[in-house]
């Protein structure tokens, strides 16, 4: 069994390791760790990158509960190596899962939909859900999702103890064996979850809701979190002929303000 030191901390992108195995695989090399801070791909979320010693990590997959990375060196068995997770990367995933789970929560309990496929693809995330929802549906509740991200509320991981987990009511796509992982958005999500998650609501930034589509008697969301909307957006304000690109001087004035923040001191008017 591998360590997973992501569950234990989701910061710590540097770590030290004891090589186990090398094996080649054609181009590339399998090496397995004694302990590791690269999350394998699952769960819908794709694998960290990063470096091993002098090796490039390419991937990194879960079987048995030992992690394989795939590197373009051999590292030598036996051997103490120095590993670090890429760090834009790593946010980025976190901030989309974790803005999935604070729309799946929400229409979940909103619409009593529940999320049966999730993926973070390279252009977007995709969310399918076993229910149809209107477009001002859609609206609301992704105005409600970035209310969360304002409060900055925090984001929970634990294992509970199997009476706690009796007593809890969260999402899960399957049944699990062992030990259950929650992940917990007070007032919007509890949910089995295995991925990295950022550590307040406040760190996915945004989400945008880009794509709606009637998907198998359901609906397929494709959304974009943090730094992605932000490029996103970024791109579009490119395209965008400069003759209308400009902002009215008293925008700030006319923002409705987030729930529970005032303009003022005196005045939430």
């Amino acid at each position: 069994m591998t360590i997973r030191l992501f569950d234990r901390d989701v910061t710590a992108l540097d770590f030290t390791a004891t090589v186990l195995e090398c094996i080649p695989r054609g181009d590339s090399y399998e090496v397995v760790l004694d302990q590791t801070a690269f999350f394998p791909e699952g769960g819908g979320q794709g694998a960290d990158h990063g470096t091993l010693g002098g090796a490039n990590v390419l991937d990194a997959q879960e079987k048995g509960g030992v992690i394989r990375h795939t590197t373009d060196a051999p590292l030598t068995v036996g051997s103490s190596v120095e590993g670090h997770v890429e760090p834009v990367r790593r946010l980025s995933m976190m901030q989309q899962h974790t803005g999935e789970h604070i729309l799946s929560g929400l229409i979940c309990r909103l619409h009593g939909y529940h999320n049966v496929g999730f993926h973070i693809g390279t252009e977007a995330v995709t969310l399918d859900f076993n229910g149809p929802l209107t477009e001002d549906q859609v609206r609301h509740v992704e105005q409600l999702a970035n209310e969360f991200i304002w409060r900055d509320l925090p984001v929970e991981a634990w294992i509970p103890s199997p009476e706690e987990l009796a007593a809890l009511d969260y999402r899960s796509k399957k049944a699990i064996d062992g030990d259950v992982r929650i992940v917990r958005i007070p007032g919007a999500d509890t949910c089995a979850c295995c991925g990295t998650h950022v550590l307040t609501t406040g760190q996915v930034g945004q989400i945008k809701v880009i794509g709606v589509m009637k998907y198998k008697g359901g609906v397929r969301l494709s959304i974009l979190c943090g730094m992605r909307a932000l490029e996103a957006e970024t791109r579009c304000w490119r395209r965008t002929e400069p003759s209308v690109r400009r902002c009215p001087p008293s925008r700030a004035s006319w923002l409705p303000p987030p729930a529970g923040f005032c303009r003022s001191e005196t005045s939430c008017a």
